[in-house]
């Protein structure tokens, strides 16, 4: 069971902290991504850094995933939404809180405040059912995530 990469992307103002966001992505990946920023401008025009961390080798994707911790790969992996979060091309979507990871927390986000967009792109093959793979590696991540004390607490 693998996947073929991983990448996270969080935006933030001009008075973000973007040192602690993207230490917070690092630690999020467990050191797995390089963390890239690129100014960009919002809908609206204000001035805005994008930082996205993107891990596209297969084995270091594989290892970055159980960083996510135990109780939210369990919930993922059992939740009844697992099917609407994934989308025809087998790419897992995830929301995070950008203030709660920034404070060393990984909680989903409500949709009313920042947050760290996820996308984790499952390897399925013909005649194998996505879902399921996706079930099978979340799972199976949790439990590594459990055996190892994932996350680790922040730096």
């Amino acid at each position: 069971m693998a996947v073929h990469n991983v990448t996270w992307i969080a935006t933030s103002s001009a008075v973000g902290n973007l040192d602690a966001i993207e230490a917070a992505m690092s630690w999020l990946t467990g050191g797995e991504a390089k963390v890239d920023r690129e100014r960009v401008k919002s809908y609206h025009g204000a001035k805005m850094t994008m930082l996205s961390a993107t891990i596209t080798r297969k084995k270091a994707a594989r290892t970055s995933v159980p960083y996510l911790g135990f109780e939210l790969l369990d919930k993922l992996a059992r939740s009844d939404t697992l099917p609407e979060r994934i989308d025809e091309g087998n790419t897992l979507h995830i929301r995070l809180s950008l203030a709660k990871l920034v404070a060393g927390v990984i909680e989903f986000s409500d949709s009313n405040e920042e947050q760290v967009k996820g996308r984790i792109k499952f390897e399925v093959y013909p005649g194998q059912n996505g879902l399921e793979n996706a079930r099978t590696f979340l799972a199976g991540s949790a439990e590594k995530a459990e055996r190892l004390g994932l996350p680790l607490p922040p730096e």
